[in-house]
């Protein structure tokens, strides 16, 4: 069994899943994956590679790694992930997320709530990820006739500045209402979040906000919970993996340079506004979106209305457009899609954590809502 070294970042919001996707193709090419904390010393390396003979290296340059001088593994099989590309030498492989398309995504999703106006809020250091986000956002907004405004309180401040976060505060409170903000990633996000609770503005319907990595230690524990862009973290590890493989084994004689998107849009509160704004029916909608996977019944989230079941039912669809027994089916199969691509859980685990009493119950509906049994839509081309 080979080995391949697995140099990690810091980064808590896309380390795990970027691990997964590079122990995902290791167990397809019978590797060992090693993971190791941080960067090694020119020493420290050596003493690994002497000791593990390694096929190759994997490099994260997640957070405070954006800049990881490519000499220290210059003659050993090395890709990097999401290190900057712009300094990036040509000689080196790497795999980059699209940020330009995640700003797209975002802008897509508050489009589609029609706010008249928008804004973006930077990362408060600079960040290549975050101009790019900020680009993407702009543009797909241009192609719509609309404009954006951007924060300006960045610089050396960071996200604890208690002077960036009274600008940030001001800002808010001046733009033109109603609003759909774009930030760039989950931690500006909650801010966003925090200065409209301060300056007593409404979320969704004064402002909407939007972040990035959907990171749930954030984004299920703002007030509301933060809709966010899920960057296809699984595949950016398989990317790396597989790129890292062809490289090992002499296949590419130039440096592979391979890019990733965003996976999809997690939809939380902050984002979700109607015609016309039912409180009890958007606490409904969070209620399943939280809990429809641990077997919630209608009965329950009918009963969180404070008026019959019937005109639960009739407001229910009115702002979701479907039943609440639709929603609840709804919720499910998603998950149940998304561990069917992600995970290697046979089917009665994922009917079992997706709130079916059996397997055969999700075999059943699966079928009847794709056309496809859950193991033919498991097998599907990526």
């Amino acid at each position: 069994m080979e080995t391949i070294l697995y140099f990690q970042s810091p980064s808590k919001t896309s380390g795990p899943d970027k691990i997964a996707g590079v122990r995902r193709h290791a167990a397809v090419a019978d590797w060992h994956v090693q993971t190791m904390d941080g960067l090694p010393s020119s020493k420290a390396l050596a003493m690994l590679v002497s000791f593990w003979h390694p096929l190759g290296i994997i490099v994260e340059c997640g957070s405070g790694y954006q800049e990881i001088p490519t000499d220290l593994f210059a003659g050993l099989p090395t890709v990097y992930l999401d290190r900057n590309p712009r300094t990036m030498p040509a000689d080196t492989s790497c795999v980059s997320h699209d940020s330009v398309a995640t700003g797209q995504l975002a802008a897509k999703e508050l489009l589609v709530a029609g706010h008249p106006n928008y804004a973006f809020v930077p990362y408060p250091q600079p960040r290549f990820w975050s101009d790019d986000r900020e680009r993407g956002f702009k543009e797909a907004l241009a192609l719509n006739g609309l404009g954006c405004e951007t924060f300006g309180g960045t610089g050396r401040d960071s996200l604890q500045s208690v002077g960036w976060q009274k600008s940030l505060r001001r800002w808010i409170g001046r733009l033109p209402k109603p609003c759909g903000i774009f930030a760039a990633n989950d931690a500006v996000a909650a801010e966003v979040l925090i200065a409209a609770a301060q300056t007593g503005l409404d979320v969704p319907r004064e402002i909407a906000v939007c972040g990035v990595d959907n990171f749930a230690p954030i984004c299920e524990h703002t007030a509301p919970t933060l809709t966010s862009v899920q960057p296809d973290f699984l595949m950016a590890g398989e990317l790396a993996a597989r790129a890292l493989g062809e490289i090992a084994q002499g296949k590419h004689r130039q440096a592979i340079r391979l890019t990733f998107g965003p996976a999809s849009i997690v939809r939380r509160a902050s984002t979700r506004t109607c015609r016309h704004y039912d409180p009890e029916t958007t606490a409904a909608m969070e209620l399943i979106r939280r809990r429809a996977c641990e077997g919630i019944s209608s009965a329950e989230v009918v009963a969180t209305f404070k008026c019959s079941r019937r005109m639960a039912e009739i407001r229910f669809r009115q702002i979701a457009g479907r039943s609440i027994l639709d929603e609840i089916q709804a919720v499910r199969l998603d998950k149940a899609k998304e561990l069917l691509k992600n995970s290697s859980l046979d089917i009665s685990a994922i009917a079992n954590y997706c709130g079916f009493k059996a397997a055969n119950a999700l075999w059943k509906f699966f079928r009847q809502e794709t056309g496809l049994s859950p193991t033919e839509w498991r097998n599907l081309p990526k």
